[in-house]
């Protein structure tokens, strides 16, 4: 058996090693035990020749050139070195499949899977917690043994996020270390998380509403932007009430003037009847009936998705650029609104199905319907006077006074 020293020249000299019939092997001398098969025809298959358990194993690793010298030697080291302990080849393939399964199924995105159905599917924020999932995780750890995650990756992927979005980073970190508390506590997949003690954006409570000069100009662009989220967030400006709900309305919740909406949908987990403006009830009426929803998605009728391309789609079509402001604003726009034309703060507290407590809920338990209809409508009238550019906080919308008896 000749013995050569195994290089890339070597391997390429066809005609020095080629025999001119049937095969002959090259065993390498810086890797004993490892070297080339070199059939009639130009074929070289690299092997390694070794003793495991007292039995001598030949085994074919792969032809050059697909699999490099390099790559060969360093698996033939591989075997070799297994052989001394008594491990085949074949054993070695059964346990990297063990491993590569374990790994799939202790991953990162396994696990966030299995954290959403078993901790956070009855929570509120279930949504907004798959959507981070799926936005700022999944595509960077979604295959990555959970267990293999390190702080110093967690503090990375929290310091890109908070460049961007600071309080979004706040609660990207809390979900994070959620998931990892699972692990430990639930799971049992891994022994320490790499989340604790994460550092916080300091925040502040937005204060952020549109001005009636920003309400007048948006309008418009609402209008351009169309079915479904133009409508969606007008119905926002007008109702004062959250995205998801907004999003989540069906024709069956619409009774007449009001939306029954349901404890369900809330995010306070308490329902509430939300009167309907004539305004209100105009955005809805131009909406298509295509489903069971008011705002139907694309995907099968689903709930509609996307709505920060949909506000840039609509700040596209301003004239000029407004300060900056969220979704939320919106809803916070609706309430500074109704104050500040006088409608009392504890009906506007009602209107947004806020969680009260002390004299708060003593008076939602004797306020009726009517109170929170009339502030609807009011800002209803206030509402198309800032569209029209007008001073109109004086039209009020005449009620149709009950027959004298």
């Amino acid at each position: 058996m000749p013995r050569e020293k195994l290089t890339d020249k070597f391997l390429l000299s066809s005609k020095r090693i080629v025999p001119a019939a049937g095969q002959i092997d090259y065993w390498d001398q810086l890797t004993p035990g490892f070297g080339v098969r070199v059939s009639y025809g130009g074929r070289k298959s690299f092997q390694v020749l070794a003793r495991i358990n007292g039995k001598l194993k030949r085994t074919t690793i792969g032809s050059y050139p697909r699999v490099s010298l390099a790559d060969a030697r360093k698996q033939a080291e591989r075997i070799l070195k297994d052989a001394a302990e008594g491990i085949s080849p074949k054993d070695r393939e059964v346990e990297e499949r063990r491993k590569r399964q374990a790994q799939r199924l202790n991953s990162f995105g396994k696990v966030a899977a299995d954290f959403m159905i078993d901790h956070a599917a009855k929570l509120r924020t279930r949504d907004e917690m798959q959507r981070m999932l799926d936005r700022d995780l999944l595509p960077v750890w979604g295959d990555q043994p959970i267990a293999s995650i390190t702080r110093s990756e967690v503090k990375s992927l929290l310091r890109e996020k908070a460049q961007v979005a600071p309080i979004a980073a706040n609660r990207l970190a809390s979900l994070i270390s959620k998931i990892f508390n699972w692990a430990i506590d639930e799971a049992e997949v891994i022994d320490a998380s790499p989340a604790v003690r994460l550092k916080r954006t300091e925040e502040h409570e937005r204060e952020r509403s549109l001005t009636e000069d920003e309400i007048r100009v948006l309008w418009p662009a609402l209008d351009r932007i169309g079915y479904p989220f133009g409508c969606a967030l007008k119905l926002l400006l007008v109702t004062g009430q959250r995205r998801g709900e907004v999003a989540g309305l069906k024709w069956s919740d619409i009774d007449g003037d009001g939306w029954k909406l349901p404890a369900a949908s809330a995010k306070s987990k308490k329902g509430h009847r939300v009167p309907l403006s004539t305004l209100a009830l105009e955005i809805i009426e131009s909406c298509p009936h295509v489903g069971e929803r008011v705002f139907v998605g694309h995907k099968g009728g689903g709930p509609i998705n996307g709505w920060e391309s949909a506000k840039l789609r609509a700040e596209s079509f301003l004239p000029n650029p407004i300060e900056p402001w969220r979704i939320h604003d919106l809803r916070r726009t609706a309430a500074t609104q109704m104050r500040s034309i006088g409608i009392d703060r504890l009906v506007v507290s009602k209107i947004l199905n806020h969680a009260e407590s002390g004299v708060t809920k003593i008076y939602d338990r004797f306020s009726a319907d009517p109170e929170k209809a009339a502030a609807m409508e009011r800002w209803a009238n206030h509402l198309r006077s800032i569209i029209a550019g007008a001073e109109g906080d004086n039209v009020v919308l005449m009620q149709k006074l009950p027959a004298a008896s």
